[in-house]
């Protein structure tokens, strides 16, 4: 139900549902949240990649399973498995989590597509947020991470309708950072890897918990956290090599990559 693969540096993470267009249900919930924390604690692991199998990235929330359930199952499956509680473990982590989108990537899909880092997407990807075709509202974290994305009015205008969103428009409202053909998107994801490999890990730690601090905060507060983690960085031994590298003219080999 799940694949975890771990190649030079990447940790690999695909969804394995593909006669299901990779629906989240209980089972590759818990799978996902676990693969996670295997890339995080593992020291080999740079960069991490999540995808979807079969020509899919994720469907959404699994409904057949979830129809069976009462209210009070419901809250108890959110907080257990649900879709916020997969993000924000994403969002905590050191690493750099890129994800990978082929096909659909709806409801709780796009919302775990949201809590990543990086998104590659191909051409014949589609996006949305369909709950009120059934409905329901989104419970993974669209109606607070779309606004910050694409904007209040566009967020609205998406999760008020339940349309689905193409590549291209994926593209040109922020939703995503490239999209190129199908059949180079695995060869996207993998130069983009190899770019961040380069890079110092704790650096590129430090980047995302900046910028993601910058979603709860206060602009002077945010402000002063940056100021904070640059002089820290003054202390670290890639700061010194990859200045180093820059004066004397050569690629930095950093210690902590």
């Amino acid at each position: 139900m799940l694949k975890y693969e771990v190649s030079d540096g990447v940790a690999w993470i695909t969804l394995n549902r593909p006669e299901k267009r990779n629906a989240l249900n209980k089972e590759l919930r818990a799978g996902l949240l676990q693969a996670l924390k295997e890339a995080e604690n593992d020291s080999r692991v740079k960069v991490v990649v999540l995808r979807g199998a079969g020509g899919n990235f994720c469907s959404g929330a699994d409904l057949e399973e979830m129809a069976r359930m009462t209210g009070v199952e419901i809250r108890a499956y959110h907080k257990d498995y649900g879709t916020q509680r997969i993000t924000a473990y994403i969002q905590e982590m050191s690493k750099i989590v890129v994800a990978e989108v082929d096909g659909y990537c709806l409801g709780g899909g796009c919302e775990l597509m949201m809590g990543c880092d990086i998104v590659v997407a191909s051409r014949r990807a589609v996006f949305g947020q369909p709950e009120i075709r059934v409905g329901l509202t989104p419970g993974g974290g669209a109606t607070q991470r779309l606004p910050r994305l694409v904007g209040f009015r566009r967020a609205k205008e998406i999760m008020l309708t339940g349309r689905l969103v193409s590549a291209e428009e994926a593209e040109r409202i922020g939703l995503v950072n490239y999209v190129v053909e199908p059949e180079k998107l695995e060869e996207k994801t993998s130069e983009l890897v190899a770019e961040l490999k380069t890079k110092s890990l704790p650096i590129l730690s430090l980047i995302k918990k900046a910028v993601n601090a910058s979603l709860e905060t206060t602009l002077s507060a945010g402000l002063e956290m940056e100021k904070e983690i640059h002089y820290f960085t003054w202390h670290t031994e890639d700061r010194r090599e990859g200045i180093t590298a820059f004066l004397e003219k050569r690629k930095p080999e950093f210690r902590d990559r």
